[in-house]
């Protein structure tokens, strides 16, 4: 059974928390049957994966801004529409860094089950980085 999230409950801030954070294991931020529905080119497998894709991405920008603009919670999901903003400072996509900023609309759709990422759903423009970094 699903725990009930709501936009601004200690346990939804706590799962957020918890899926961000890097140091802790796997294990305590994905539940074991994770699927991203949306994964990158190349990305691995599982909430691993999704780490993965996102260490990479933090690699090549520095200081990463979310500017949310919207947050929709339904009992097991969580839906938050943002500006992503950043600086390409190490290697996107095979480009070198430009020091370039950019910022595009980002769309994630997360689900949590027992305090723990169950799937993904996600959409950011990366046609509008590549084009902001000057790269197309």
């Amino acid at each position: 059974m699903a725990t009930e999230i709501t936009e601004n409950s200690a346990e939804t801030q706590d799962a957020i928390a918890r899926m961000r954070d890097m140091t802790l294991p796997l294990e305590e931020r994905f539940d074991p049957d994770f699927v991203d529905h949306d994964p990158a080119d190349g990305q691995p497998a599982g909430g691993g994966g999704l780490a993965w894709y996102w260490e990479q991405f933090g690699t090549s920008f520095s200081d990463i801004e979310r500017n949310v603009l919207e947050t929709i919670v339904t009992p097991t999901k969580l839906i938050t529409i943002m500006d992503l903003s950043g600086t390409h400072t190490g290697e996107f996509l095979g480009h070198a860094p430009t020091g370039r900023r950019f910022t595009v609309r980002n769309v994630q759709v997360v689900g949590f089950r027992d305090g723990k990422v169950v799937d993904r759903w996600g959409s950011t423009d990366e046609l509008g980085i590549l084009t902001q970094l000057g790269l197309v």
